[in-house]
């Protein structure tokens, strides 16, 4: 409130101190045009309404200096409308400038909002990102921490079961074989949780790897299960990458290991390719299985998201969470086509700003 006083009072000096000038020089040098500078400066920093009042007390002291220094016209009405153009010429200016001014503080408060909006953004993303690297830290230390206890009471059923045999009827059988085998996918979800909680915060640092030798090592891995199947996996060479080598065996074993489990008749066979696309390598590992539906095809990488029951597929609901964990680390994009009965192909891409 103060400073606008202050521009006020400094205006009207200076419109005093134009017309003393302006009175000064007389008819040898017109400076009505300075009279323009204190209306600017009220306007802007002041207000539309105080420039208006400042353009009328310009034009009373531009004509007050006129009459009093004597200056001559052939006809009285001249003096009369040179006044009322230069009250039209400060108007004009005023409402210029306050139209301008207004666009202005526009512009500034949506800075201002973009700037806003964009540190909340930030502050988010880091809450959100520090929340993730907790809630994997959790996962990991609650899942470390179960599978001790897990195993003592594995070891205590299996002496009971030995100890008392002979003194089990079939249903104390059945109740033990049943427990066994809920500890062994206890156990197995455990360690999916452990490698899932790994997967982000706990990679190698990235070198460029060979893929066909990844993959290699991938099926060798699945060796079991594929001779199990009498599965027929081939592949095309494949290109080399930066990336974590690890993850890179750990995401084709899991899609090879999807495309034998999931093929519900008949002998499995999974290709697997790579193209060049430009500013990416896109893979492609594609199975004769029994397909994916398409309202299926985003929620099977969600962690824990099985689309069958366990009596008909094993499996923890982890493995394709994973995968797309391991390929968002990579900077890529994981997705599959599919249609029921007809095979799915699982598609990975990673740019080539990484290789």
């Amino acid at each position: 409130m103060k400073s606008r006083q202050f521009i006020l009072s400094l205006g009207i000096a200076l419109i005093l101190f134009v017309g003393i000038i302006d009175y000064v020089t007389g008819t040898e040098l017109s400076i009505s045009i300075f009279y323009l500078l204190p209306i600017a400066l009220v306007t802007w920093f002041v207000g539309r309404k105080s420039g208006v009042i400042m353009s009328l007390a310009g034009v009373v002291v531009w004509y007050s200096v006129d009459f009093v220094a004597g200056h001559v016209y052939s006809h009285p009405a001249i003096s009369y409308w040179n006044s009322l153009v230069q009250l039209s010429i400060f108007l004009v200016t005023v409402f210029i400038l306050s139209a301008l001014k207004t666009e202005y503080e526009k512009k500034t408060q949506l800075i201002d909002d973009l700037r806003k909006t964009e540190e909340a953004l930030d502050q988010k993303a880091r809450d959100l990102i520090r929340s993730n690297a907790e809630l994997e830290q959790f996962a990991y230390i609650a899942a470390h921490d179960l599978r001790g206890p897990l195993i003592v009471v594995e070891s205590y059923i299996n002496k009971l079961h030995k100890r008392y045999i002979e003194r089990l009827d079939q249903d104390a059988e059945r109740f033990i074989g049943e427990a066994i085998d809920g500890i062994g996918r206890m156990k197995l979800l455990i360690n999916d949780l452990l490698l899932y909680a790994k997967t982000g915060s706990q990679g190698k640092n990235f070198e460029r790897v060979d893929c066909t030798d990844a993959l290699e090592r991938a099926i060798a891995n699945l060796k079991v299960e594929i001779e199990g199947r009498n599965a027929v996996v081939t592949y095309d060479r494949l290109p080399s990458v930066i990336a974590d080598d690890i993850q890179m065996v750990q995401l084709f074993q899991n899609l090879i290991g999807n495309g034998i489990k999931f093929c519900r008749e008949g002998q499995p066979r999974i290709y697997i390719s790579a193209e060049d696309n430009d500013t990416e390598w896109v893979f492609a590992i594609r199975d004769n299985g029994i397909g994916i539906a398409p309202e299926d095809r985003d929620r099977i990488f969600e962690i824990f998201k099985r689309l069958h029951r366990s009596a008909d597929y094993s499996g923890t609901g982890i493995g394709l969470a994973i995968c797309k964990k391991v390929i968002d680390r990579h900077r890529g994009r994981i997705w599959v086509e599919s249609e029921l009965g007809k095979g799915a192909t699982f598609y990975f891409m990673i740019p080539k700003g990484l290789s």
